[in-house]
């Protein structure tokens, strides 16, 4: 249940200035020919793989919204060769100054790249990193010349040189344009409610959930009818890789019908995002194996079983944290803004105590609203310091 949780996303789009020359687009793989296979974790939608440099194995999150990226423990372990400074901006739109390397050799199982440039973290922004216990990050830049299989039923993630490996010729190609900076992989959707609307959203496997809408697009979207309910609240939901997004009214809206190529998704219910694009996100794995062919610029979806129905039911609150404590972060209900505030502090739920946890927990782990209707719950005002219970149910 993504609503019932914060949101995390990773890298956008680096901010290139004029006097900056770093390509990130640059580097390839050792083989003509190649096909390889790892297993992968699946962590809260994150696709945690291993990664094999320089003889020694460490864990990497998949993220085909962002560039190659590793901590910086880690460069400062292997061997490299420095690039230049870059402006970096996360997915929440923060940026921040960050040195680039080129890594002469990485391997995904029997496939090796060599020379790809990699931004290297600042180690005070790892907290997301740390959570998953990973070392860095493969993005799209990387895998620009290859093609990527997803198949989560046996969680094993493939990259080839040619599509045909992955039996694409049955399905029905989905046309994908890469971004210039990074190489992301965008394409477009079909939005129906009342009305219809297309829409030119990032695909994006760091992005836990299925879809997020760009705040950006929200009032077209509604003018043209693509959506059928909608609530609002102002606070903060998600978090990047550099901090929160900032508080601002967001809308949690209900699409009929989202349609990815030949096939749709119903019921899709959906929170703002504080984002240039809207995107779609690694939850489409749960519905059918993902082929990404950079190659080619096309992307292929190989459904499991219909229905695609994603109904869900939700709290009146999303929660986020802030300076490591679990906090309101948006209340929907019209019912709760008089009770529940933008940055009470979330104590307990249905017993279990929340403000005592390291709050990797809450984003590594299994979260606390996933499983019962109802819950009681626990919060600190933060105006007052006083405690206070509600009794709250998913609807």
């Amino acid at each position: 249940m993504r609503l019932l949780c914060l949101t995390l996303a990773f890298l956008t789009l680096p901010l290139l200035g004029s006097a900056q020359r770093v390509k990130l687009n640059k580097g390839k793989p050792s083989q003509r020919k190649y096909l390889s296979s790892v297993k992968y974790r699946d962590v809260r939608g994150k696709i945690l793989m291993p990664v094999e440099i320089e003889g020694k194995t460490y864990s990497f999150l998949f993220d085909t919204g962002a560039p190659n990226l590793i901590t910086k423990e880690l460069s400062d372990k292997i061997s490299s060769r420095p690039l230049n400074m870059i402006n970096v901006r996360d997915a929440n739109d923060n940026s921040r100054k960050l040195e680039v390397i080129s890594i002469p050799a990485l391997s995904i199982g029997s496939a090796q790249f060599e020379d790809t440039p990699t931004i290297v973290n600042d180690a005070e922004s790892n907290f997301i990193l740390n959570c998953f216990g990973v070392d860095g990050i493969i993005g799209s830049n990387m895998v620009r010349k290859s093609v990527v299989h997803i198949d989560s039923e046996n969680q094993i993630l493939s990259v080839s040189n040619d599509p045909e490996h992955f039996n694409t010729s049955s399905l029905e190609a989905i046309e994908l344009s890469l971004s210039n900076g990074q190489s992301s992989p965008y394409m477009w959707i079909g939005l129906k409610g009342e009305g219809k609307a297309a829409e030119y959203v990032l695909f994006d496997t760091g992005m836990q959930g299925f879809y997020d809408m760009s705040l950006d697009n929200y009032d077209k979207l509604k003018e043209m009818g693509a959506f059928s309910e909608s609530e609002s609240g102002k606070g903060t939901k998600s978090i990047g890789l550099f901090n929160n997004s900032e508080s601002r009214t967001h809308y949690r809206v209900t699409v009929p019908q989202i349609d990815i190529g030949a096939y749709d998704f119903r019921n899709v219910k959906t929170v703002t995002m504080s984002a240039d694009r809207s995107r779609i996100g690694s939850e489409i794995l749960k519905y059918g194996k993902v082929t990404v062919d950079y190659k080619n610029s096309k992307l292929y979806f190989e459904p499991f079983e219909e229905p695609r129905d994603l109904s869900e039911k939700s709290l009146g609150f999303s929660p986020t944290i802030r300076d490591g404590e679990i906090i309101v972060g948006i209340v929907w209900s019209e019912e709760l803004p008089e009770k529940l505030n933008y940055g009470d502090k979330i104590l307990s739920v249905n017993d279990k105590k929340i403000h005592e946890e390291d709050p990797c927990e809450f984003v590594s782990q299994p979260s606390p609203f996933d499983s019962d209707e109802v819950y009681i719950i626990r919060f600190l005002d933060e105006e007052t310091n006083e405690e206070f219970e509600l009794q709250l149910r998913k609807e």
